[in-house]
């Protein structure tokens, strides 16, 4: 399959926290305030938390940094306020400059007053597609999750788009490893090490980290499980909404990309390039290729900007890796929501609506000789509309069935693996289905952004799935389990395949204004696709 269909984070006193390497007089420092190994930080005083945004852990990527592997940011002298959002990584295609290249900050949630034992830490990798967004995202601001559990949130910026995912020949010559790029998911490296080296000051643990995110910042958690660099900086991984087992590009088909970038911005003559690349601003850069993201019909004029297969980084098809058992096996969350392609996957490519003809179409061009069976199982009669049958087929085949052939590969390296269904609508804004992303709200407990929905603020009920959710979430932080000793919540069953062979209960959880253990309810309709993505993906023939 082509498409983007399968292309497509010391002691307190007083809130006074000092990290156990510095040695000083603690007891005239102002509160919120940290000494890290870099320089003193002056966080924003809550009322029960200290926020401490735009700390720099990476050297700008500019100039001749630009498109090169992060750089640890340099020590300052004084205090460094974080008081500020720092601004976004550029952007692309936003109809105007959004951003700036010196980027690499990242953003901290620490309670205060906070036990005396260390912390578990969550790195929460933003969404956007890899070519959007920002750890500004209100949606995702970490302060809520923070006060009301413990856990402390760190939430890095990374570079997007063709600044962060470019690959072409003159880089990979420049390049000791022959490689390039990946960038962005360096990036993520980077603030993985920097919370390794930096976290303790903040009271926060650096044996007990967990990588998580939705969407792109769940296909960058699940990408790190396999990406041998990334071994032993984090503890535990939880994955919303993402698809790390789907074909990803690789370098070689990636450089045609990277040489079209090239040319769309006039540097044509080899032997200069990159001189040439380095010298136009971030904005003519992300603007110079229209973009395709989330889509389900392949455009061949826009660019995809996403991690690449390059052998280094990526060493091979990440499902490939996963099936080899060659990944970094913990403890990992896994989950998709109900109406997953409902909403943007299928909406940018036909907004307005999909017809019978439009969606046989689709089926034919998307899966080819297998189309007939695909149709049989999803005919448009049997659905209320053909874009609710679209919507189901790449609901089920890249999300919720991809979510439950990574939890076998985890489950089969004897890893507690949990599985989550998340249902619960919305019902005087989106009562007709439960779209992609929709549960970071939730788990961390901030309004709907107008980009989301209209200004609408959380109800009583949406609190009450918030609370009951992050101490899910937060439990398996600390422990790597999400439930309790008691009956106080319901227990969250470990995964087990259908065949028998893993440790779990094959159930899994749905939440849905609260959380019920049931059957997986999808399995007949995985057992459906696991033949096609086992020949199509990993070129394998399933024995009958």
């Amino acid at each position: 399959m082509a498409s983007p269909l399968m292309r497509s984070a010391g002691i307190l006193v007083a809130c006074v926290l000092t990290a156990p390497l510095v040695t000083r007089d603690t007891s005239a420092q102002p509160a919120c305030f940290v000494s890290t190994v870099s320089g003193d930080i002056q966080g924003a005083v809550g009322t029960e938390s200290c926020t401490f945004l735009g700390i720099p852990y990476a050297a700008p990527p500019i100039n001749a940094l630009r498109w090169k592997a992060p750089q640890p940011a340099a020590p300052w002298a004084g205090t460094l306020p974080a008081t500020t959002n720092p601004q976004s990584c550029p952007n692309v295609n936003t109809g105007s400059p959004s951003g700036v290249e010196d980027c690499l900050r990242l953003n901290v949630w620490v309670r205060h007053p906070r036990p005396v034992a260390p912390a578990p830490v969550i790195v929460w990798l933003h969404t956007g597609s890899f070519v959007a967004a920002s750890a500004n995202l209100a949606s995702h601001n970490g302060r809520r999750l923070a006060e009301e559990t413990g856990v402390i949130v760190v939430a890095p910026n990374y570079r997007l788009g063709p600044l962060g995912f470019l690959a072409h020949s003159a880089l990979a010559t420049e390049d000791p490893r022959g490689v390039s790029g990946n960038y962005g998911l360096q990036d993520q490296r980077r603030a993985l090490e920097w919370v390794r080296e930096h976290i303790a000051a903040f009271g926060g643990d650096p044996t007990n980290v967990t990588i998580a995110g939705t969407s792109a910042g769940g296909d960058s958690a699940g990408l790190h499980l396999v990406s041998p660099s990334s071994s032993g900086l984090f503890h535990r991984a939880i994955i919303e909404s993402g698809t790390p087992t789907i074909k990803w590009p690789t370098h070689a088909e990636s450089l045609a990309q990277g040489a079209a970038l090239a040319a769309a911005l006039g540097c044509l003559d080899a032997a200069t390039v990159l001189t040439c690349l380095r010298s136009k601003t971030a904005n003519q850069i992300v603007s110079a290729m229209p973009v395709g993201s989330q889509q389900v019909v392949e455009t061949p004029t826009r660019a995809f900007w996403t991690p690449v297969v390059d052998g280094v980084e990526l060493p091979d098809q990440p499902r490939a890796l996963f099936a080899a058992g060659r990944f970094s096996a913990v403890p990992t969350i896994i989950g998709y929501t109900r109406d997953e392609a409902a909403g943007s996957f299928v909406t940018r490519s036909f907004a307005g609506g999909v017809s019978s003809a439009q969606y046989q179409a689709w089926v034919s061009t998307e899966f080819g000789s297998d189309a007939p069976a695909v149709l049989s199982r999803y005919p448009a009669a049997a659905f209320a509309s053909p874009f609710d049958a679209m919507a189901q087929v790449v609901g089920e085949a890249q999300f919720a069935c991809e979510s439950r052939r990574l939890a076998r590969f985890i489950d089969e390296a004897r890893m507690p693996v949990f599985l989550f269904s998340y249902e619960y609508v919305i019902d005087d804004l989106s009562p007709d289905y439960v779209v992609h992303g929709v549960e970071s709200n939730i788990i961390f407990g901030n309004a709907y952004a107008p980009m989301q929905f209209p200004n609408h603020p959380l109800t009583p009920a949406d609190l009450a799935l918030h609370g009951l959710m992050a101490g899910y979430w937060s439990r398996f932080a600390a422990t790597g389990s999400p439930n309790v000793d008691d009956d106080t919540v319901v227990h969250w069953p470990l995964f087990k395949d259908p065949t028998g062979q893993g440790r779990g209960s094959n159930r899994f959880l749905i939440f849905n204004g609260g959380a019920r253990a049931d059957k997986r309810p999808r399995e007949q309709a995985c057992n459906f696709w696991e033949p096609y993505f086992l020949r199509t993906i990993l070129g394998k023939v399933p024995a009958v």
